[in-house]
């Protein structure tokens, strides 16, 4: 297996990368092949006595994250981005993983690898903590406005990502919405549950609250890109404002103080639950290549798992399900207006 990383496109680049990817190299026989300036990149690896196999692909350009991702597309072809793209296309890579402009990123997979057949939108997924197990949120960003179908799809993706790579079988998949009774919501709303409901093959348990994300009482949950961003963001920061206030409590006496000695390791613990860079960034999933994004902030540990996270997709053969499966998905939709067309 051969997995390709934009090694230019993190905030710190290429520091966390070339470490992330000599990390990931030591877990078994996967090349990684670092995209990006031969010359950084080289100098950036020499301190790595000890590495797997961990080799360079030379590239001139690098998109900036202000870049307009359009226009960087196009006038960027030799970019570390579109270079480790291009290998996946042409069978020289089994994934692609970036730190770099998501929006780039989107455009750039969308246009040089194209969608899985059958597939009407790509979206991005990401697992977040809860009080349980971390639950797949879908769309986080990808799409602002969504048909019914588009979301259908990102119900069935996210499902099987969540069944084949994430190893959770059966995963429950819920709707994002304002109430859990099946009338309420929008038109779109009401017609994404009505169309999942059908789908026999989709452990659907209808819609949910956003507090049932965080009890953790569904595996998958589905919503457009403007509402999964803004839930994303408003989960981090609400983390922050917790931490910070925490902190300051803890820090106002003397008597408090020495009870943080005492906690400190759930509070490692709860750190580490926290911290993005412990899970297996943001897949983009209904292109034809596994290809996962990371917060530009990663750390090493963050490329190091996103890695090992691409590997788990690319051998669990993801594509293949998700191609199956929205054949799936169309035969139930093609059912479901046959019997609405002749009641």
């Amino acid at each position: 297996m051969r997995i390709a990383l934009d090694a230019m496109g993190s905030d710190h680049a290429p520091g966390p990368e070339v470490r992330g990817a000599v990390d990931a190299s030591l877990q078994d026989d996967t090349e990684y092949v670092l995209v990006g300036d031969r010359g950084r990149l080289e100098e950036a690896l020499a301190p790595y006595k000890r590495r797997g196999r961990v080799n360079i692909v030379h590239a001139s350009q690098t998109i900036r994250m202000d870049d307009q991702p359009v226009m960087a597309v196009r006038q960027k072809k030799d970019s570390s981005l579109l270079v480790a793209l291009r290998l996946v296309k042409n069978g020289e890579a089994d994934a692609c993983v970036s730190a770099g402009n998501t929006g780039a990123v989107m455009v750039a997979a969308r246009t040089i690898l194209g969608p899985i057949r059958g597939v009407t939108r790509s979206a991005i997924c990401q697992t977040v903590p809860t009080i349980k197990k971390p639950v797949l949120l879908i769309d986080l960003g990808a799409n602002v406005d969504c048909t019914a179908r588009q979301l259908c799809d990102f119900a069935e993706m996210g499902m099987l990502y969540m069944e084949h790579v994430l190893r959770r079988k059966n995963p429950r998949v819920g709707l994002l919405n304002i109430g859990e009774e099946h009338v309420k919501g929008n038109d779109l709303a009401k017609a994404v549950h009505r169309n999942l409901s059908a789908s026999g093959h989709i452990n659907f348990i209808g819609n949910i609250e956003p507090r049932a994300i965080y009890n953790g009482d569904a595996d998958v949950v589905v919503c457009d890109g403007f509402v999964g961003n803004v839930v994303l963001k408003t989960t981090e920061a609400t983390a922050a404002l917790i931490k910070n206030r925490l902190y300051r409590e803890l820090m106002s006496t003397w008597l408090s103080k020495i009870g943080v000695l005492f906690s400190m390791g759930a509070y490692r613990r709860l750190r580490r639950e926290t911290d993005p860079n412990n899970y297996s960034g943001a897949p983009l999933l209904g292109v034809k290549g596994v290809v996962i994004i990371l917060h530009g902030s990663c750390s090493s540990q963050g490329v190091k798992n996103s890695l090992l996270g691409a590997r788990r997709a690319v051998r669990a053969r993801i594509n293949e399900h998700i191609r199956n499966g929205i054949e799936i998905l169309r035969n139930t939709e093609a059912h479901l207006h046959a019997q609405e067309s002749n009641p």
